[in-house]
C-alpha cells in the first residue's frame, strides 16, 4: 500500500489545538516530560514526584491516574484527525511529550509534538490503513505505558485505560457530532470497539467493556455512563467532591 504523506491545514492544527491540547515544536514549559522516557525502569514515580503537588496528592497512584486522564487527549487527538480530517498522526514515543501547563491553578498539560507527521487515507483500503494507526496508537505507546505506571505507581491497568477511554466516548458522542464532516466517526468508532483484546494487552477490549449504556443519574437529573473504577479525583480536593460519573457517587 502507498503511503501518502500530507500536513494538517491550519484550521485543522487549530482545531486540535483548541480541543485537544495540542502544540507544537519546542517546549514552553519547565516542565516537560518525553514520554519514550517514562518507560524507562523508575522514570514514572521520578516524574509523578514532580507533579503531585500540582494534582493536590502526596500519592502515585493518585497523580498517575489524573496524569492518564489527562494524556487522554492524545488519543483523542489521534481518533479526532482519523475520523474528522481523514488522516492520522504518526504516533511515536521518542517524539511526543508532555508540557506541564496550568489553567486557573489547575494542571491541565498539553501534547506536545516535536515535529507532527501526518498521513492521509489512501483511495482505497481505508480499513486496514485505520487498523494499522489504531494499533499504533496502542501497541506501540499506550499499552507498554499503562504497563509501566501500572507497575511503577501501583495501580491497577483497569483504571488507567477507562482513564483514556471515557475522552475517547466524549469525543465520538459529543465533539465530532458538532462537526460536519464526520462521514467516517460511526464505522471508526465501530472499529474501536471490536478490536481484538491483544491490541490493548488486555484480556477483554477497555473500548467495549467500559461502553456501558447510559443510566438516569437522580442526583445529576441526567442520563450519564457510569464509570466502572474510581479515578481517586475526590483525593485531590478538600472537599473530597467526586466525578460527575464517579462509580461510589452515582445512585440510579
Amino acid at each position: 500500500m502507498r503511503i501518502v504523506t500530507t500536513s494538517l491545514t491550519q484550521a485543522e492544527q487549530r482545531f486540535l489545538e483548541e480541543n485537544g491540547r495540542l502544540v507544537l515544536g519546542q517546549a514552553s514549559s519547565t516542565n516537560s516530560v518525553k514520554l519514550a522516557s517514562l518507560l524507562v525502569e523508575g522514570a514514572v514515580c521520578s516524574y509523578l514526584e514532580t507533579i503531585r503537588e500540582d494534582l493536590g496528592t502526596d500519592k502515585n497512584d493518585v497523580a498517575a491516574s489524573l496524569m492518564m486522564k489527562r494524556l487522554g487527549f492524545l488519543a483523542v487527538n489521534c481518533f479526532m484527525s482519523m475520523s474528522a480530517f481523514n488522516k492520522t498522526l504518526q504516533i511515536a514515543p521518542e517524539n511526543i511529550w508532555l508540557d506541564s501547563f496550568y489553567d486557573k491553578g489547575t494542571w491541565l498539560p498539553k501534547i506536545r509534538f516535536n515535529e507532527l507527521d501526518v498521513e492521509e487515507a489512501p483511495s482505497n483500503g481505508r480499513s486496514d490503513w485505520r487498523t494499522r494507526h489504531i494499533s499504533s496508537l496502542f501497541q506501540g505507546l499506550f499499552v507498554p505505558l499503562i504497563e509501566q505506571v501500572a507497575k511503577e505507581a501501583k495501580i491497577s491497568r483497569q483504571t488507567l485505560w477507562e482513564n483514556v477511554m471515557l475522552y475517547v466516548y466524549w469525543l465520538y458522542e459529543t465533539i465530532l457530532p458538532k462537526l460536519d464532516v464526520t462521514e467516517h466517526a460511526t464505522e471508526d468508532f465501530q472499529a474501536l470497539l471490536d478490536a481484538p483484546a491483544s491490541l490493548f494487552g488486555m484480556n477483554r477490549n477497555p473500548a467495549a467493556n467500559f461502553y456501558s449504556e447510559k443510566v438516569f443519574v437522580l442526583k445529576h437529573q441526567a442520563n450519564i455512563r457510569v464509570r466502572k473504577t474510581c479515578c481517586f479525583y475526590y483525593q485531590t480536593n478538600s472537599s473530597g467532591a467526586r466525578c460527575s460519573t464517579c462509580p461510589l457517587e452515582c445512585k440510579v
